[in-house]
C-alpha cells in the first residue's frame, strides 16, 4: 500500500495541512485538509517567535483531522531566505551541489556556514565564445531559522521529510506537472504577513520574491485608524474590500482605509514585475493567478487587473487531484481553496 504524503504550511496566522496519496492509474487522491489557527505573534512575517504554541496547533491539527503518519513535508518562505538567478559554469547536477557553497559564497548575503542551500535547474546554455554554462535559481536560507522550524514540528512528534521553498510549492500546485502551459505567469500567494511571487513559463521559475506585505497589514491599518477591536477589522475588511462606500459612517471609513493600503501593496507588486520585466532574459508576463487569504479582498483582483494590465485569475491548487473522502462539504472545499496553495504543493512534492 502506498503511503500517503502530507504537506506542512506554517503560515503567520494559520497551520495548514493536507494529505494525498498517489492514484494507481490517476490522479493523486487529497484524503486529508485541515487548518488550525495560531495565536497572534506566534509567527511573524514568516518567522516563528513562540515555538510552544506553534507546536500545540500542529499536534492539535493532527489529532482533530486525524491525519496519517508523521513524516511531513516542509515549506519555507520569510526574510531569512534568499533566491538568486545564477549562471555558473557548467557540470552535471550531482558535481553542482557538491561544490555549490563554493560557487555562490560571494553572491549571497549569507555567509555559507550559516545557510541552507539548494538550486533548481533554469537551463544549460552555450555561450557565444563556446563557454558552457548552468542557468540556476540558487536558495540560500538562515540555518537558524530552519532550525526552529524543524525543533517546533519535531517537538510535535513529527518527522521532517524534507524542506522546500514556499514559492515552489504554490508554483507545483497552480501549474501541475501535465497540465497546458499558458504562457508567462505571475503566481501571488497573498498570506496574512508575507507574499510569495513567482513568475513562470510553463511551469519552470524564472524570478522568485518574497514580499513582507499580506492582509494583516490592512487589518491593522484599519484597527489602527477606526479604533476598533481586531476581529471586528477582519469583518469590515471582508464585507467592504476596496469598494467605494459613499456616505459617511464606519463602513465608508474602512473602505478609504482599506483601499489607500491595499493599493501600496498593489505598487510594490507593479515594482517587482518592473524590476523583473527589466532584466535582459525576461520572459513576457500575460497573466497573474493569485491565491491566498489576502487574496480573497473584495475588488482586489479587478485593481491588479487594471493597474498591471493584464488578467488576474483565482488560482486552483486542487485542480490536478482527485478529491476523496475528506469530511467536507463541497462547498466548504470551495472556501478552503485559496488557502491550501503551499499545503498541496508540499505534499505533491512529498509523493516524487
Amino acid at each position: 500500500m502506498v503511503a500517503p504524503a502530507i504537506g506542512l504550511d506554517i503560515g503567520s496566522s494559520a497551520v495548514r495541512a493536507v494529505q494525498v496519496t498517489a492514484g494507481r492509474r490517476g490522479p493523486a487522491v487529497l484524503e486529508r485538509v485541515g487548518q488550525v489557527l495560531l495565536p497572534r505573534g506566534a509567527v511573524r512575517e514568516g518567522e516563528i517567535a513562540d515555538p510552544e504554541p506553534v507546536a500545540q496547533a500542529v499536534s492539535t491539527l493532527w489529532s482533530r483531522y486525524a491525519f496519517k503518519g508523521s513524516k511531513v513535508a516542509l515549506g519555507v518562505g520569510n526574510q531569512q531566505v534568499v533566491v538568486r538567478k545564477m549562471d555558473l559554469p557548467f557540470m552535471p547536477e550531482d558535481e553542482l551541489a557538491q561544490s555549490l557553497e563554493f560557487q555562490v559564497q560571494d553572491s549571497i548575503p549569507i555567509p555559507v556556514d550559516q545557510a541552507i542551500l539548494d538550486f533548481n535547474t533554469l537551463e544549460n546554455y552555450e555561450s557565444a565564445q563556446g563557454e558552457r554554462f548552468n542557468r540556476v535559481l540558487v536558495v540560500a536560507a538562515h540555518r537558524q531559522m530552519v532550525d526552529s522550524i524543524l525543533g517546533v514540528v519535531r517537538g510535535a512528534k513529527l518527522e521532517p521529510t524534507g524542506l522546500d521553498l514556499d514559492a515552489f510549492a504554490m508554483l507545483r500546485s497552480l501549474v501541475p506537472e501535465g497540465f497546458p502551459g499558458e504562457g508567462g505567469e505571475m503566481l501571488l500567494d497573498i498570506g496574512a504577513s508575507v507574499t510569495n511571487m513567482v513568475v513562470h513559463h510553463d511551469g519552470v521559475p524564472h524570478f522568485v520574491r518574497i514580499l513582507l506585505m499580506g492582509g494583516d497589514s490592512i487589518t491593522s491599518a484599519v484597527v489602527d485608524d477606526l479604533g476598533v477591536e481586531y476581529d471586528e477589522a477582519e469583518d469590515l475588511k471582508a464585507a467592504v474590500g476596496m469598494s467605494e462606500v459613499s456616505g459617511l459612517g464606519r463602513e465608508h471609513d474602512a473602505a478609504r482605509v482599506i483601499t489607500e493600503r491595499a493599493l501600496r501593496f498593489i505598487d510594490e507588486i507593479q515594482g517587482s514585475l518592473d524590476y523583473y520585466r527589466a532584466q535582459p532574459d525576461a520572459i513576457p508576463v500575460r497573466r497573474m493567478v493569485v491565491c491566498g487569504g489576502g487574496s480573497q479582498l473584495p475588488n482586489l483582483r479587478q485593481r491588479l487587473a487594471e493597474t498591471l494590465h493584464m488578467p488576474v485569475e483565482h488560482g486552483h491548487p486542487m485542480q490536478s487531484l482527485k478529491i476523496g473522502n475528506v469530511g467536507l462539504e463541497a462547498e466548504q472545499l470551495v472556501q478552503a481553496e485559496p488557502y491550501l496553495a503551499v499545503a498541496v504543493g508540499l505534499a505533491l512534492g512529498g509523493m516524487a
